[in-house]
C-alpha cells in the first residue's frame, strides 16, 4: 500500500512539474510574466516535493537498515549469550565430573591404604608369630640341651660316685 501511495505521489509530482513547465513555456511565449512566474513557482514546488520525498525515502531506508542491523545485533547477542550459557554449562558439568572423579580416586586411595595397612598388620602379626615360634623352638632346643647336659653331668656324677664307692669298697676290703 505504501508503494501505491509512493507511486501516486511520484505521478503527482511529475504531473505538477510538467504543468509548471507548461505554464512557464506558455507564459514565456505569450509574454504573460505572471503565468511564467506561476509556472516557475509550481516547478520549484514540485522539485522541492520530489527532493523531500527522496530524503524521506532515504531516511526510511536508513531506518530500515538500522532496524535490520539492530535485529541482527540482537540475534548475534542472543546467539553469543546462548553459546556462553552452553559453555558455562559444559564447564560446570566438567568441573562436577572432575570433582566426582577426584572424590572416587580419593575413596579408592583411602580403601587401598586401609587394605595395605591391614595386609601389613597381618604380615607383621605373622612375622611376630613366626619369630615367637622360632624363639620357642630355640628355647626348647636350649632347654633340651641344658637338660641333656644336666643328665650327662648327673650321669657322670653318679658314675664318679659309683667309682668312688667302688674304690672305697675295695679300700675297705683291702684294709
Amino acid at each position: 500500500m505504501s508503494d501505491d501511495r509512493a507511486s501516486d505521489q511520484a505521478r503527482k509530482s511529475l504531473f505538477d512539474a510538467a504543468k509548471g513547465k507548461a505554464k512557464e513555456v506558455v507564459g514565456a511565449v505569450t509574454g504573460n510574466d505572471e503565468l511564467t512566474t506561476e509556472g516557475q513557482l509550481q516547478s520549484a514546488q514540485a522539485r522541492e516535493r520530489k527532493e523531500a520525498k527522496a530524503a524521506e525515502l532515504a531516511a526510511e531506508a536508513q531506518a530500515q537498515d538500522a532496524a535490520e542491523e539492530l535485529a541482527s545485533a540482537k540475534n548475534i547477542a542472543e546467539e553469543q549469550r546462548e553459546a556462553a550459557s552452553e559453555s558455562a554449562d559444559e564447564v560446570e558439568a566438567n568441573a562436577r565430573r572432575v570433582r566426582q572423579e577426584q572424590h572416587l580416586a580419593a575413596e579408592q586411595a583411602k580403601s587401598q591404604a586401609i587394605a595395605d595397612a591391614s595386609t601389613q598388620a597381618e604380615i607383621d602379626a605373622q612375622a611376630e608369630q613366626i619369630e615367637a615360634a622360632a624363639e620357642r623352638r630355640s628355647d626348647a632346643t636350649e632347654a633340651t640341651k641344658e637338660e641333656s647336659d644336666a643328665v650327662r653331668e648327673h650321669s657322670e656324677d653318679i658314675a664318679d660316685a659309683d667309682a668312688l664307692r667302688a674304690e672305697a669298697d675295695r679300700a675297705r676290703r683291702n684294709a
